[in-house]
């Protein structure tokens, strides 16, 4: 018999004791389906970074490198608010000298 395990934004299909990842993809949210094992399945279900991490990994054979992600993300919000190098100086440790040229003028003007 097949159990649904309903996630947000994913399911588990699980049927004589194998396991199944879905979610929709595309432009036409079609249904993708991955097979996964019994401790990816649960994990799953613990958070939903570990849900993003097990489809992640169900589609490319690799886990996510969160925190290069993180990383990532940092940056991408310092470049949109640049004051943050000058109220939070250890944020300037995330970019290079060159990119610092650019972006500590723009974060001075942010403050006046």
């Amino acid at each position: 018999m097949e159990k649904i395990h309903r996630g947000n934004g994913f399911a588990v299909i699980e049927k004589e004791g194998e396991y199944q990842i879905s979610w929709p993809q595309g432009p036409y949210d079609q249904p993708v389906f991955y097979t996964i094992s019994k401790e990816n399945a649960d994990r799953a279900f613990k958070s939903p970074q570990d849900a993003y991490e097990v489809m992640i990994y169900a589609e490319t054979g690799q886990w996510p490198n969160v925190k290069e992600e993180k990383l990532n993300k940092d940056r991408e919000l310092i470049k949109k608010f640049p004051e943050l190098l000058i109220r939070i100086p250890s944020n300037q440790e995330l970019f290079t000298e060159d990119e610092l040229k650019e972006l500590m003028p723009l974060a001075k003007k942010a403050l006046e």
